[in-house]
């Protein structure tokens, strides 16, 4: 068994996990959320089943949003859409 103190190197995998990428982690990357907001912004929600449709590509994405802030933000887009208070 190797020491555990303040100046021990990392002895697993997983101590190295901060360091990694989020798409590696499973998130979804910058470029890949980019294309998501591009994506819904070009979108115009006519009818009912354009806004579900949309609310459920987002409800999809919401897993893979590291950012608390874009998920609250695309969590809130989806409750209007699911409303019907976004047209």
């Amino acid at each position: 068994m190797s020491p555990s103190g303040p100046n021990s190197p990392p002895t697993s995998p997983s101590c190295f996990a901060h360091e990694v990428d989020d798409f590696y982690m499973g998130y979804a990357s910058r470029t890949e959320i980019g294309a998501f907001l591009h994506e819904i912004r070009e979108s115009a929600p006519g009818t009912a089943a354009d806004r579900n449709q949309l609310a459920h590509r987002i409800r999809q994405m919401l897993p893979k949003v590291r950012d608390d802030a874009l998920y609250r933000e695309l969590t809130d887009l989806a409750l209007g859409l699911e409303a019907g208070n976004i047209a």
